[in-house]
Formats: C-alpha cells, sequence, structure tokens
C-alpha cells in the first residue's frame, strides 16, 4: 500500500485542494496538517498562492496587487513611470509572493467591509453582509481599490497641500505637475470604469457627511475642503472613523503626515489649490476631455437596479409606505442612538419629546423618564412594548420581517413611551402616587410643581 503522498494522484488532490482554500489563513493551517500537503504545496507554491490570492480577493487581484506593491517612499512621479514601463514588467507581475500576502489580505478585509456597508445601504437593509452579485461586486471592489490606491499617490501630505511658497512661478508648476499626474492616472480607466469611481466616491463622502453627523463636530461646514481632506486620507481612514463615530482617526493620520501643520491644518481656510476638487473634478475632467458629447455613453451603474429587484424592497409593516432605505428593523436598531439624520439614521431629538399630552412639560415626570432613556437602549424599549403586553391593539404585531418607518415609529413612540416608562417603576418598585383624574393630559401638572409632585400623570385620563 502506498504512503500518503507518494502517488502523483495523490498530489493532484493536494493541490486541487490548496488552489480551492478562500484565504491564506486556511491555507497556512492546511500545509501543517501533514508533511504531504506541505510538499505538494512547496512543489507548487506559485500556482497555489496564485489561486487562493484569487479566491481571497476576487477578480480585483491585479489592482489589490498595486496598492500592496506601492512604495510610501517612491515619488508619485516615479511610481506613475513604472507602470508604464516596460522594463517594470518584473515589478507588475502578477504572480502573488509571500511579500505580497500580508498587504492584500488587509486590504481585502477593509475592501470587503466597505462592500458589506454599500450593500446594505443601496442594496439590501435586511442584511448586514454583502447582497452583491459576482459582477456588482466586482465592480465596487475595482472601483474602491482605485480610489485607495489614488489616495496614496496623491495624499494629503504637507509637501502636497501645505503651498506656503511665495513663488508663485514654483507653485504653478507644481500645481501644473500634480494635476498632469492624476489625469495620466484617470485616463487608465474606461469611462465606465470612472463613472463607478466616481459613484463609490460619492458613497464614501455619505459615509463622512454621517459620520460629521454623529460626531457633532461639524467639521465639514467649519472647512469648505474637509470633504476633500478626508477623501486624500483614504477609505481605510475614513472606515476607521466610521466604526469610531468621530473623526480621531483621520486628526491622527493628518498629524502623522504633516505633523506641524495641524490642528491649523483644519482651522486654516486658506487655500489649497491641490486639494479643491481632489478627485471629482479630475474624473470629470478625463471624461469630457475623451468625448465631448458624453451622451454618447451608455453608463454602466454598480448596482444595475430594475423594477424587479424594487419588488424586493421592505415596505413600512404599519402603513405601507416604500422607503427602503429609511425602515427600521432587526438590522437599523443600533443607528437609532446615533444623531443623524444623513443615510437614514434617526434620533428622536429627546424621547422625553415624545410623551404624549402634556406629560412633556411635566418637570418631574421627564427627569424620571430621562433618568431611565440614558441607561436604556432605544432597541430594548422597543422589544418590551411588544413584548409585555404593552402594545396597543391598533399597531401590527412584530414580525420576523417586520419594518416601519420614521412617521410610524415616532407615532408608535407617543402611544406607548409613558407606558413603558410606568412599567419600569413598577418593576424597580418605586413608589407610584394616585393617578390624576386628568392623566397626561393635565395642564395643572406644567405651572404647579406640587400637582406634579403629588400625583401621578403617567396614566389614561378619566375626565
Amino acid at each position: 500500500m502506498q504512503k500518503l503522498g507518494d502517488s502523483p494522484i495523490h498530489a493532484d488532490v493536494f493541490i486541487c485542494i490548496l488552489r480551492a482554500l478562500p484565504t491564506f489563513e486556511a491555507l497556512f493551517a492546511t500545509i501543517r496538517v501533514s508533511k504531504a500537503l506541505y510538499t505538494a504545496y512547496n512543489h507548487h507554491r506559485n500556482e497555489v498562492l496564485n489561486a487562493v490570492a484569487f479566491n481571497h480577493v476576487g477578480p480585483a487581484l491585479p489592482l489589490a496587487l498595486q496598492l500592496a506593491r506601492h512604495k510610501i517612499h517612491i515619488p508619485t512621479e516615479d511610481y506613475m513611470m513604472m507602470l508604464s514601463n516596460d522594463e517594470s514588467l518584473n515589478y507588475w507581475d502578477f504572480q502573488v509572493t509571500i511579500e505580497d500576502i500580508c498587504h492584500l489580505v488587509n486590504h481585502a478585509n477593509i475592501v470587503a467591509e466597505w462592500e458589506d456597508l454599500y450593500s446594505f445601504r443601496k442594496k439590501d437593509i435586511r442584511r448586514k453582509t454583502s447582497q452583491l452579485t459576482i459582477l456588482q461586486s466586482w465592480r465596487f471592489r475595482k472601483a474602491l481599490y482605485r480610489l485607495m490606491l489614488y489616495s496614496r499617490l496623491f495624499p494629503a501630505d504637507k509637501t502636497a497641500y501645505a503651498i506656503t511658497n511665495n513663488d508663485s512661478v514654483s507653485v504653478t508648476t507644481k500645481l501644473e505637475r500634480e494635476c498632469l499626474l492624476r489625469k495620466e492616472f484617470l485616463s487608465d480607466c474606461f469611462n465606465n470604469e470612472l463613472n463607478q469611481l466616481r459613484e463609490v466616491t460619492y458613497f464614501v463622502m455619505e459615509i463622512i457627511k454621517w459620520v460629521d453627523n454623529v460626531d457633532s463636530s461639524d467639521m465639514i461646514a467649519s472647512n469648505k475642503e474637509f470633504m476633500d481632506i478626508a477623501l486624500s486620507v483614504g477609505p481605510a481612514t475614513i472606515l476607521e472613523c466610521f466604526r469610531n463615530l468621530g473623526f480621531e482617526p483621520l486628526t491622527e493620520t493628518i498629524n502623522r503626515l504633516c505633523a506641524d501643520t495641524t490642528p491649523e491644518f483644519f482651522e486654516d481656510n486658506t487655500s489649497r489649490p491641490l486639494l479643491s476638487g481632489y478627485l471629482l473634478d479630475f474624473i470629470s475632467s478625463v471624461v469630457q476631455a475623451r468625448d465631448a458629447d458624453s451622451s454618447q455613453h451608455i453608463s454602466i451603474p454598480i448596482l444595475d437596479i430594475g423594477p424587479s429587484m424594487e419588488k424586493l424592497y421592505p415596505r413600512c409593516s404599519q402603513c405601507s409606505s416604500s422607503s427602503p432605505f429609511h425602515l427600521w428593523g432587526e438590522t437599523t436598531w443600533d443607528y437609532l442612538s446615533l444623531s443623524s439624520q444623513v443615510l437614514g439614521t434617526y434620533l428622536f431629538p429627546s424621547l422625553t419629546t415624545f410623551l404624549k399630552g402634556e406629560l412633556r412639560n411635566n418637570p418631574v415626570e421627564v427627569k424620571h423618564v430621562e433618568a431611565l432613556l440614558v441607561k436604556t437602549p432605544f432597541k430594548e424599549i422597543y422589544q418590551d412594548i411588544h413584548t409585555k403586553n404593552l402594545k396597543l391593539s391598533h399597531w401590527h404585531d412584530r414580525s420576523d420581517d417586520y419594518w416601519i418607518c420614521n412617521r410610524c415609529l415616532t407615532n408608535f413612540m407617543k402611544d406607548h413611551l409613558h407606558l413603558w416608562v410606568i412599567m419600569k417603576r413598577k418593576e424597580a418598585n418605586d413608589q407610584i402616587a394616585n393617578d390624576c383624574w386628568y392623566g397626561y393630559n393635565c395642564r395643572t401638572q406644567v405651572h404647579k410643581l406640587g400637582h406634579a409632585q403629588q400625583l401621578n400623570h403617567l396614566c389614561e385620563p378619566t375626565r
């Protein structure tokens, strides 16, 4: 009987197994299983690395390799020359090496997270993982890799943007050279690819606006070029801002790139000609230069959404309104704790303002309610109303595919918040005063503190 690995057939089977592995982590774990697997890998290393890289990264692998092999210390002009120079073909050989793997994996993880977010916001709000088709995913990933590479080639460093030289000739020369390099980079793309790059850029800008609203920093309002500054640090940093719900990662990146220009970098509103229209203006310029009548070109968007796709969008379970990306359900409840209207994020300015009747003007009850709301996530309040028999009969029961729009959610909270508050006070064994006859509609509770303290107004009117 032959030992495992001695037969050529065994080796072929091993290579097929290794080539089919989805990630490098799985590959390196597998070749440690037996000497036969390791030997098969060693004899066909290049073939296996290429196959696993394609499995992990997808069809955008050539662009991913360009990004992984970009050296920060190489000037942009030299890099662009390497891209077009035949003598540099060995450098751009699409054979994946061990040195490429760490960068490929890190970048692929960033791109995958962006794709999940894009799919969630633009295609299927029901699922937080990407629902893009293979073709849609390929378009999105190519565009995002290009945006990442663009931000590497034209970064937000001091030498590129803090132009303070009084010599107008040198400034003009530098500006012209930089513009030519950007156009040269974008000229390698087809029109459809440029339009898809623009589409992804607009999506990234939506996320920047969203973070600005959540962070309440008003960075965009205080600096007209802040959006371009943010784009120039790249999607990886912007994604970190999204995770952190603030611009600290962006500030840290700018501090690292141009240490002696911050915090003045954000506060200084003097003209930065290399930041203005950082990417979008150059895309438009390249497209327009190719054909004055751009209407002749059929643009292929990343998401080719038609009537059949629109039928799959969820509707509000209460009023049946169709605003698929502004609905609340299992995948979106967490956003209710964030203070932004951008991207459909919806915060009740203060839940106490949705108390029924005159309760919102009762200082005693407002104080009790605010104390509860500070320590209770909205999702828990909503679940309590449904699961603890507080829900009024005219509201639909919650199902696995239950969605509710902003208007209905506001009305739902107005109908139920006072019921939830009194339930929580009872659960905590608080001493509750006798009910006021006029309940939440009592007008005396507003201007007589003694009356508000002596009676409970979190109740239905009986008169």
